[in-house]
């Protein structure tokens, strides 16, 4: 395939992520009743050094929300990644004034937001392609980014040097929702998403 050719797909999936991303920033106005708004999402290619450099620290501790996405097989995981402290500010977000915020309290509010995004982006997806998909429940895990990143994409049998990272970023009343969400793609499945589109 030509350069031309090659950045013509990669423009065609950066067209799917802003749609998809664009519909889980909606759910997410409405759930905190205030409006959200999406960075122009991260599409590239990277080194995992540069993962490391531009993205977060490899031995930053985070918590991270795990959603398998699946249909007539397995197309990827979506991966929101946070820090305790801001993690503790998306719960208070949509928990009631008074409520005390324990660990386990703070662990269901972000996986039930993530899991208002996920689903909001799959279901922009399905209506510009015809693929049925649906994601498994959410799962939180604790632990360093640098474990968590290569431990997903190595799950998802993404072991090349080189890896395509594909992030969504959100703002609300000019502040920065802190935490990231990712798409871990299998193998062949951006090919599949650009022959539904036909290209």
């Amino acid at each position: 395939m030509t350069q031309d050719g090659h950045l013509f797909r990669l423009d065609a999936l950066q067209e799917i992520i802003n749609i998809g991303g664009g519909n889980a920033a909606t759910s997410l106005s409405k759930l905190i009743e205030r409006k959200v708004e999406m960075e122009v999402p991260t599409l590239e290619i990277m080194e995992y050094d540069q993962i490391y450099q531009k993205i977060r620290k490899e031995d930053e501790v985070v918590k991270a929300v795990l959603m398998n996405l699946i249909g007539d097989e397995e197309y990827g995981v979506f991966l929101f990644v946070v820090n305790p402290e801001n993690a503790e500010k998306l719960a208070q977000m949509i928990t009631p004034s008074g409520v005390e915020l324990t660990n386990e309290l703070i662990d269901s509010a972000v996986s039930e937001i993530v899991n208002i995004l996920v689903h909001s982006f799959m279901t922009a997806i399905m209506k510009i392609i015809d693929i049925k998909m649906v994601s498994t429940v959410p799962i939180m895990a604790e632990d360093m980014f640098g474990s968590i990143i290569s431990s997903v994409y190595m799950e998802q049998e993404q072991y090349d040097q080189q890896i395509l990272i594909i992030k969504n970023e959100y703002y609300s009343l000019g502040h920065k929702i802190e935490g990231s969400l990712y798409f871990v793609p299998k193998p062949g499945v951006l090919e599949l998403l650009l022959q539904q589109l036909g290209l």
